[in-house]
């Protein structure tokens, strides 16, 4: 992530115009598509006292706008702030005269984040009691506009925020050295960060799903190189006694813990990683615990790589901590720069969601294809790892959408940060249905858009 944005700042690009312009037709998208009608939706934000039924939580950045990370402009919006907004479930759209949330409306709860990292940085209790949140960075100092560059100008964190969803209440605590992503463990007994800067692991017990100090655990990684994080990610293998990480964008390996008499890991020891010639982002473990899903965005460390960049894919390892087999099992290839991708409960799908170029601000970058508008891929995935990617793309509009999730009635949710040319405007999390056409199947629009204020950018489903 840091290298690949990081460069378009050196690049001093122009920010776009602030006008709200609609988003054009991408480059596999068919000239008479149209962008759905907008739908407000019939409230923002789920009944915090209503544990019972599942909701789907969106962390909001109101830190800066998605072009920030080319020309360090944060398009600061009058009233906008960190959240956590949990969203009843089934979303269901509400009569157009319904008004959307201005961009900086205060909806849900108040919780650190950040966007700049790979989305992963919330996790949920089994009951969708509490919601974990990590943050690598923190909130800008009143009045700030601009930074030479948002990766060193925002002030770095180390943050653990737990969300009593219930009561609506947060509490802050600390992780490690920019933690960057974070998951708990099957017994809901611990949680594992993933940290940039010193330890590569943060261990957190629970105690009644309350915090205790962090046990930071050294893999002694190799060198991930100037800018890059030490671990990018982390997921709990399904056994609840190993992990799979991501080491600076480039590294996937298996981690085996040592557990205390409590559940809690008290050591860990890594495997000899896999090195690939791929820039990872997201890892989600089978439900086998035989393989890890990775996605590969297609970026690289050059400086133009994230401009001129082609597809990314879906990336399986053989990573079972039964066996000795390792390495890339099945490769899927989507579209361009999928950051994240969901999995069904069942395994047998994954969702990527494509940023495509969006990225790229305006001025002269507008020749650049890919840039009007994201797309997602459906990918099948087999009980032996094997992955294959389903029909074409389906573009829809949106710029940065990060990440999905698979809502309980089989749906899928993305999350989208902002709209096209317009860096003071609002997101909102826009809906997709899974269609069969006799043997084939494909994402459609659904036209369900839940509106939101700048910003969002992970999901989670709590409850289900």
């Amino acid at each position: 992530m840091r290298t690949a944005f990081a460069v378009l700042a050196a690049l001093s690009l122009p920010q776009p115009p602030s006008s709200g312009a609609a988003a054009q037709t991408p480059d596999h998208q068919t000239p008479d598509h149209q962008a759905p009608d907008h739908q407000a939706p019939d409230h923002q934000a789920a009944d915090l006292q209503a544990a019972d039924g599942a909701r789907l939580l969106v962390l909001i950045d109101g830190d800066m706008a998605a072009t920030a990370y080319a020309n360090g402009v944060l398009h600061p919006v009058a009233g906008a702030s960190d959240r956590l907004v949990p969203l009843a479930l089934p979303l269901e759209p509400s009569p157009a005269s319904d008004p959307a949330p201005g961009a900086g409306a205060p909806v849900g709860i108040a919780v650190s984040n950040t966007v700049m990292g790979w989305p992963g940085s919330m996790t949920v209790s089994a009951d969708g009691a509490r919601a974990y949140v990590v943050t690598s960075k923190g909130t800008p100092p009143a009045g700030t506009e601009r930074y030479d560059s948002v990766y060193t100008g925002m002030p770095d964190a180390r943050t653990l925020t737990t969300v009593d969803l219930r009561a609506g209440a947060a509490t802050e605590s600390e992780a490690c050295d920019r933690p960057m992503a974070v998951d708990i463990a099957p017994s809901g007994g611990w949680l594992l960060a993933a940290c940039a800067d010193g330890p590569e692991l943060a261990v957190v017990p629970l105690t009644d799903g309350r915090p205790g100090a962090p046990r930071l655990l050294d893999l002694d990684a190799p060198d991930p190189g100037e800018g890059e994080p030490r671990a990018s990610f982390a997921a709990i293998h399904p056994g609840g006694a190993a992990a799979g990480v991501v080491l600076g964008n480039t590294r996937v390996a298996l981690v085996r813990f040592a557990l205390g008499p409590d559940g809690v890991p008290v050591s860990a020891e890594m495997e000899a990683p896999t090195r690939t010639d791929r820039w990872l982002s997201v890892a989600r473990w089978t439900p086998s615990g035989r393989h890890l899903i990775v996605a590969d965005v297609g970026w690289g460390p050059k400086p133009t790589d994230a401009v001129f960049n082609g597809r990314g894919a879906l990336v399986s390892f053989a990573m079972s901590p039964d066996d000795a087999v390792r390495g890339e099992a099945s490769v899927a290839r989507v579209s361009k720069s999928p950051e994240g991708f969901a999995l069904s409960p069942d395994g047998a799908l994954a969702v990527a969601v494509n940023m495509e170029r969006t990225y790229l601000p305006g001025g002269w970058m507008r020749v650049f294809r890919g840039r009007n508008a994201s797309s997602v891929s459906l990918v099948a995935v087999g009980a032996d790892g094997t992955l294959e990617t389903i029909g074409e793309p389906t573009p829809f509009r949106g710029v940065l959408p990060e990440d999905a999730a698979f809502l309980p009635d089989g749906r899928v949710a993305v999350a989208v940060y902002q709209d096209h040319d317009a860096p003071r405007s609002g997101g909102w999390v826009a809906v997709f249905a899974i269609e069969s056409e006799g043997a084939s199947r494909r994402l459609v629009e659904t036209g369900t858009r839940v509106d939101l204020p700048r910003g969002a950018h992970d999901l989670i489903v709590a409850g289900r």
